[in-house]
């Protein structure tokens, strides 16, 4: 009578445990999904605020326009994280004054302002987040090769 209890409850041990381990791995995914959605969405919302107004959105542009498109059309993807992310917080600065150069903008052209007072690294690093979203696979992969060879 024991070993007829002791199967029963082993039987539905063997039901129990798998359907355990699915919820944890549902569990865990929706963790993981909701991880990655909350920087992509608080992206969008300081990229509308801060940014579009002069760098426009997902579609239009070309690569050399000032100020740059950050889609697939612009060069954004060229420059690491590390000194994106030093653009959006301490403005354009040398690199700016180069590129007006280079495509001869004249001097009445707004610079990239600095957002250290308003943005913090991590909101800065959520934008990031949200523009790669307009990338191809291969700017993203190209641009995250360049980030781990210039950011370390």
């Amino acid at each position: 009578m024991f070993t007829t209890g002791l199967n029963k409850r082993l039987r539905l041990l063997a039901l129990f445990i798998p359907a355990l381990l699915l919820a944890c791995n549902v569990v865990t995914q929706l963790a993981e999904q909701q991880s990655t959605s909350i920087p992509m969405e608080r992206g969008a919302e300081l990229y509308n605020t801060y940014c579009v107004s002069c760098h426009g959105g997902a579609a239009g542009g070309q690569m050399m326009d000032i100020p740059p498109p950050h889609n697939a059309n612009g060069h954004t993807w060229h420059h690491p994280d590390c000194q994106l992310t030093d653009i959006i917080l301490n403005g354009s600065g040398a690199m700016g004054d180069m590129m007006r150069e280079m495509m001869g903008v004249s001097e009445d052209v707004p610079r990239m302002p600095a957002w250290k007072d308003r943005l913090t690294e991590a909101e800065a690093a959520a934008i990031l987040a949200y523009i790669k979203g307009w990338w191809t696979e291969d700017q993203r992969q190209m641009q995250a090769e360049i980030t781990q060879a210039q950011c370390s």
